[in-house]
């Protein structure tokens, strides 16, 4: 883990557009290896911090740099402006974090550094193993949690820079069937969802956000008997015997429909309704 220490302050270089110039990182003690003892292949390799965590980030840029290797940290202006980075930069090693906050999900990140010729370490503090197989199966070389010790994470690192292998074949395969699972069995979850139709979905959504029939009729210019018998089709293609259940099953299989402007529409209805409700009980 990364701790306070002695060491004095140095000047670590951000790149690219939303990257603080100038700053400097706080003392910390890092556990870095003397800088003689440098792997093969080690020497002037390009390592891109793709990391929103400042602390861990200068504190790695230190660390490669006393290994030979020239280190850098991304500006996180925006996904467009990271990836222009690893073109001006073309660095051999990214590491990368998965939640850049508002740069989003760093997955999404990992198939365009690979196509761009980097090798990407997936350094984060996420614990979900799908996330972690999608990234793998998109390109990257393995992963790390950042709550190992710092030594054996910049261990680590360096066996990447190093062009050494950091994930076994066997744990690969199993990352990759465990993500062909899942998404089999949300195949299979999602499927009587599939068999709805355009307007079945429409009212599933507008029960799933609390609607009545009537208003979910209002906001559709249809009787309410069109929709009550929406209500009995989408209930018989779900398996399902209430309104309650057919909400419960979209939201534990995590159904959400594309928003529509009848969906839209449906919400001012239902924010109308409400208005009017809260007026009638304050009149009483």
């Amino acid at each position: 883990m990364i701790s306070e220490g002695s060491v004095g302050p140095r000047t670590v270089t951000p790149v690219g557009p939303g990257a603080r110039p100038g700053v400097r990182s706080v003392g910390v003690e890092t556990p870095v290896p003397s800088p003689t003892r440098t792997g093969p292949g080690q020497e002037n390799v390009t390592v891109l911090i793709i990391e929103d965590h400042t602390l861990l980030a200068e504190t790695m840029v230190i660390a490669l740099e006393a290994r030979s290797c020239c280190a850098r940290i991304a500006g996180l202006t925006s996904i467009a402006m990271v990836l222009q980075q690893v073109r001006t930069l073309r660095p051999e090693v990214v590491l990368l974090d998965l939640d850049l906050g508002h740069l989003g999900d760093g997955v999404a990140l990992v198939q365009p550094l690979t196509e761009l010729g980097a090798r990407v370490l997936v350094v984060s503090g996420t614990t979900d193993q799908l996330r972690l197989a999608r990234a793998v199966e998109l390109g990257a070389v393995g992963f790390l949690s950042k709550q190992i010790p710092f030594d054996q994470l910049l261990s680590t690192v360096l066996d990447v820079v190093a062009q050494r292998p950091v994930l076994s074949t066997a744990r690969r395969y199993e990352l990759l069937a465990d993500l062909r699972a899942a998404r089999a069995a949300r195949t299979k979850d999602l499927a009587p969802f599939s068999t709805l139709t355009p307007r079945e979905r429409t009212v599933l959504a507008g029960l799933a956000q609390g609607h009545r029939a009537e208003t979910i009729a209002a906001a559709a210019v249809v009787s309410e008997a069109t929709v009550r018998s929406q209500i009995r089709g989408l209930l018989a293609k779900l398996g399902v015997n209430s309104q309650l259940e057919a909400v419960a099953l979209a939201w534990t299989v995590g159904w959400f429909p594309p928003h529509t402007p009848e969906q839209a529409q449906l919400r001012s209805a239902g924010n109308r309704d409400r208005g009017e409700e809260t007026q009638m009980r304050a009149g009483g």
